[in-house]
């Protein structure tokens, strides 16, 4: 039979069922929250320090003046090798920078004084003498004194005129320059195979 006491039967049916349902929903919810894993933070990545190799930091300037490069993840860096502002003079290229010159005695010299001090010319010839050069006859200049004693080279013999220079206690850099030209003030007893011509100044004449 159906009747009206049948109907509080069923709604309690329902509400048991409905509290079963609710039941398993929870616990499947608890479950899958207690099963559920701690992921930990990933460990930033430390900073990758790139060290160059011992050839690329040690790239040697060949004194070209060409550029090199050296290249990291993603960056370039170009470097030129500096310029020292020298401009060797093209007769005397390469003779200037590493070398020590030819011996005393294979060096020709002679001294011509352009001032009006007697012997001055002979004196200095006789030092570069007992130095073991090989010394011409010592002559007279004409013409107007020198205030400074200046040191002449021919091509190929500009580290000798300075190492010359320093043994007469001038300046290797200002007081040596190349043969004149003109030769005419040294009369015909100028040398002019000489690879060396001392003019002494007044300093130097004076200083006797």
């Amino acid at each position: 039979m159906n009747g009206p006491m049948s109907r509080p039967n069923n709604a309690a049916a329902i509400r048991g069922a409905l509290l079963v349902v609710a039941a398993v929903v929870v616990g499947i919810y608890l479950l899958r929250g207690t099963d559920t894993p701690n992921l930990d933070p990933a460990p930033s990545a430390s900073p990758t320090t790139v060290q160059a190799s011992e050839n690329e930091a040690s790239a040697s300037d060949d004194g070209t003046g060409s550029t090199t490069e050296t290249t990291l993840p993603g960056i370039t860096v170009a470097t030129s090798a500096p310029d020292d502002g020298t401009d060797a003079d093209e007769s005397d290229a390469g003779t200037m920078v590493g070398f020590e010159g030819r011996p005393n005695s294979q060096v020709s010299v002679q001294v011509a004084n352009s001032t009006t001090v007697r012997g001055a010319a002979g004196r200095t010839t006789d030092v570069l003498k007992t130095k073991g050069f090989i010394t011409g006859t010592p002559i007279n200049m004409k013409g107007t004194p020198l205030d400074r004693t200046r040191v002449h080279y021919t091509p190929g013999n500009i580290i000798e005129a300075g190492n010359i220079a320093e043994l007469l206690g001038l300046d290797a850099k200002n007081d040596v320059y190349k043969m004149p030209q003109d030769v005419a003030a040294l009369g015909d007893k100028f040398d002019k195979e000489v690879d060396i011509l001392v003019a002494l100044g007044i300093d130097k004449a004076s200083a006797e």
